[in-house]
């Protein structure tokens, strides 16, 4: 009889209240339950918790931004009183770090990546014995998080607090549109760039356009002018090529170029590099 009611209960579509009932009554068998027999317990626990659309959706609120590492430090202290290789468990001040670390740490003992005696032992250790360790884990941490997800359903079920459901997919699609605004933002910022950088390119050409005009006019020797004339295209060509180190090279050239003849070309190497800042964060 029992079995057949456990089958119908976690079968079918269950209201907010058959979702709270039949939370609270694996959590009852957990509590009540002996060291020996607790890994089942928590694998029913488990199974209510995932059964419930409701309960799903308050642990997904908890769990979202939940630092685990964090969390471990504050709640799983060194104890003042016990051997160096003893602990204690400090009961989180507020339901959302108590839900999450709790449900975790459920979900870690049933996937048995935490040894539940070995845990025992080293958080909720009273005399060396393992029931009087798991009756302190019983009290301590497992009634604290049953009465706060009660309190919790019983106040989504009456309506004080939003449908935890609702809460989820806000917060989802929150992030979803910040994610959408994040993209459009890159976006913008990439095509000012790319505008940024081809208005960067035209004018830079345009000045190097008129460093050449100058040294043809100077008639330096053809050999000079022959040698910065290539430094001057050499820069040209490489603000085109979107190669940052054949820009970088091409403008430490030209740089020296023009210190070699400040008259000439007097701060022309501060303006060339201003522009090509937004070439190269173009690229």
């Amino acid at each position: 009889m029992c079995l057949a009611k456990k089958i119908t209960m976690e079968d079918k579509v269950l209201t907010k209240k058959e979702e709270l009932d039949l939370f609270l009554e694996r959590a009852q068998e957990f509590i009540d339950s002996k060291y020996i027999l607790a890994d089942i317990k928590i694998v029913g626990l488990l199974k209510a918790i995932a059964c419930s659309e409701t309960l799903m959706a308050i642990f997904k609120n908890c769990l979202t931004d939940y630092d685990r590492e964090g969390a471990e430090r504050k709640y799983l202290v060194k104890s003042p009183y016990l051997s160096a290789d003893k602990g204690e468990f400090i009961l989180p001040a507020n339901s959302k770090e108590l839900l999450a670390f709790t449900f975790t740490l459920l979900v870690d003992i049933d996937a048995k990546r935490v040894e539940l005696s070995g845990f025992l032992n080293k958080y909720f250790y009273i005399d060396g014995s393992f029931a009087s360790g798991y009756d302190a884990f019983i009290n301590s941490m497992i009634r604290p998080f049953v009465k706060t997800v009660k309190t919790l359903m019983e106040s989504v079920i009456e309506g004080k607090l939003q449908d935890p459901v609702e809460a989820f997919y806000e917060l989802e699609n929150k992030k979803a549109k910040q994610l959408a605004d994040e993209e459009e933002r890159l976006e913008k910022d990439k095509e000012l760039a790319k505008k940024v950088y081809g208005e960067n390119v035209k004018i830079i050409k345009e000045i190097l356009l008129q460093d050449k005009q100058k040294i043809k006019a100077k008639k330096m020797g053809e050999e000079k002018s022959e040698e910065m004339l290539l430094v001057i295209d050499m820069l040209a060509n490489a603000i085109t090529s979107d190669d940052r180190d054949a820009i970088i090279y091409a403008f430490v050239a030209y740089k020296f170029m023009t210190k070699a003849h400040k008259i000439l070309f007097f701060n022309r190497a501060k303006k060339v590099f201003k522009l090509l800042k937004g070439v190269l964060s173009g690229i």
